[in-house]
């Protein structure tokens, strides 16, 4: 049976280690996005990890400059000029999985088992995308998530080795405009 490429959600603490150099996973995210897009893999983030990923960096830089110097008014726009960067860097190479009411709904159900809000929010961001996977370092997210967690070295290594799950196609598109259908089949049964 032919199946889809797989789907990796990849969670905030994932993409501010590929984005803030003093991070020590920097180099396993760079790698699993470098696997991911070699070997066709699709990439996703709950939508509120852009603000995440936004405000981390401008705090991150404003703060490593200011150990050696002072702030100047030219390093904050340079600071927001970056920021805003890498939030359509994220936007160009993954999918936002938006957050509804049905969503918040669910990562309070979550609550019970993992009382962080924002790491409850990333597992309803799971189930909505139908994802297959959820690529994070946060250990006590993976132990909660509704699918398969891995860490970027280990996701990157399934990729690698060819061995990385997608979803089984039931239907393929015929047309640029059949994909609504297809995805509506395969999501919404």
């Amino acid at each position: 049976m032919k199946t889809n490429p797989p789907l990796l959600l990849v969670d905030t603490n994932v993409w501010l280690d590929l984005f803030l150099p003093h991070r020590p996973g920097r180099d396993d995210a760079l790698t699993l996005l470098e696997e991911a897009e070699v070997r066709g893999a699709s990439l996703a983030y709950a939508s509120h990890a852009l603000l995440d990923v936004y405000q981390k960096v401008r705090a991150d830089n404003k703060r490593w400059i200011r150990e050696s110097r002072e702030l100047t008014q030219s390093d904050v726009q340079a600071i927001k000029r970056m920021a805003w960067d890498h939030v359509a860097l994220m936007q160009e190479v993954a999918t936002a999985i938006p957050v509804d009411a049905h969503d918040v709904a669910l990562a309070c159900h979550y609550r019970d088992a993992h009382d962080d809000l924002e790491d409850d929010l990333v597992l309803a961001a799971c189930q909505r995308s139908h994802a297959n996977y959820l690529v994070t370092t946060d250990k006590s997210l993976a132990a909660h998530a509704p699918i398969e967690a891995k860490t970027p070295v280990q996701m990157a290594e399934l990729l690698r080795q060819g061995r990385a799950k997608g979803t089984p196609v039931t239907r393929e598109a015929t047309s640029a405009t059949d994909w609504l259908y297809v995805w509506l089949d395969e999501h919404d049964g």
